[in-house]
């Protein structure tokens, strides 16, 4: 009577435990499943038992899961990762358990594999799975806080550099150009029309630029009015296109600031990586030196950097095109 009281104890216990467990045999077929109390979408015993792990997951998932199961059994230490799994990849669910995900279209995992084996020598992974959606959106959403620009909406300083360094490092750089873009006579326009007008004007160029690049490019805001971008795969030429383009964006949009308009333009640089360019620093201190031959030569232009690229000097003063608004 004891030994049965025990198993029945035992029996709730894992019925209950919060995170669901799975027992996966060397074959990738899960041999038994316990808990998954906590998840309302977690699937019935019939839904997994018998089943190759792949039927559970979407196949970029489940590539995922084969490379940390075939770890686990072969350096026999725990795995962990993290995976989204997407309601419209739940063929196996039901009306009901699809309901479950409150509307939600993604949500996140954790998984533990941990590796067992048996007296007899077979190989199993214990597979714990957590779900962690709410936990992983809350860190999105810090790690967008901490890496955003609270002005502009794009990246700081520190985020802009951090891809950038990421990049430069990769064991196969990529080719990538960087631009170096600042607003001409920004302090003439915070001294006539104030401070919060000059925030207007920054975060409208930024916005222009952010719109005229793509999604594998980057752009931060590295002072002031001083911004750096990265565009990915392209060379000094190509982009020399796009800053044009960038540039004519800008000078063609007025900005509406209260009672005037305030027509900026900028001054651009480019530098290229490639083989003599040793350390991200350098690529930036090319392309912020071309970004200055701009503005010493007129502004409103692009500049390409090369070697021997000359410092010149000039008094000329062009006067920021603000007009007061009727």
């Amino acid at each position: 009577m004891i030994d049965m009281q025990k198993e029945e104890w035992l029996s709730m216990m894992l019925r209950e435990l919060p995170d669901r467990l799975l027992i996966v045999n060397a074959a990738g077929i899960i041999v038994d499943g316990f808990g998954g109390a906590s998840s309302s979408t977690s699937l019935t015993q019939s839904q997994t038992i018998n089943h190759h792990y792949r039927q559970l997951l979407s196949q970029p998932v489940a590539d995922t899961f084969t490379t940390h199961l075939t770890q686990a059994l072969t350096s026999g230490q725990k795995q962990q990762f993290h995976y989204a799994m997407l309601a419209c990849d739940q063929l196996q669910m039901s009306i009901k358990q699809l309901e479950a995900w409150d509307g939600e279209e993604e949500k996140w995992f954790e998984a533990n594999l941990k590796p067992i084996t048996l007296a007899n020598g077979a190989q199993y992974v214990l597979w714990q799975e957590r779900e962690i959606t709410q936990s992983y959106l809350k860190q999105v959403e810090l790690t967008k806080l901490a890496e955003t620009d609270e002005l502009t909406g794009i990246l700081n300083r520190r985020a802009f550099m951090i891809n950038l360094e990421r990049a430069f490092n990769q064991p196969q750089p990529q080719a990538l150009t960087c631009l170096m873009i600042d607003i001409d006579h920004f302090k003439e326009i915070n001294d006539q029309v104030g401070h919060l007008s000059g925030d207007e004007v920054i975060t409208q160029v930024a916005h222009l630029c952010h719109k005229m690049i793509r999604a594998s490019d980057y752009i931060g805001r590295l002072g002031g009015e001083e911004f750096g971008i990265v565009l990915t795969d392209i060379n000094a030429i190509q982009a020399y296109d796009i800053a044009e383009r960038i540039r004519h964006a800008i000078e063609s949009t007025p900005c509406h600031v209260d009672e005037h308009i305030i027509y900026p333009t900028v001054s651009i640089g480019i530098a290229e990586l490639n083989g003599q360019v040793c350390s991200v620093r350098e690529l930036l201190v090319q392309a912020d030196k071309a970004m200055y031959y701009s503005k010493q030569t007129g502004r409103n232009q692009v500049t390409l950097y090369y070697d021997n690229l000359p410092t010149i000097k000039t008094n000329a003063k062009l006067k920021a095109k603000i007009l007061k608004a009727s």
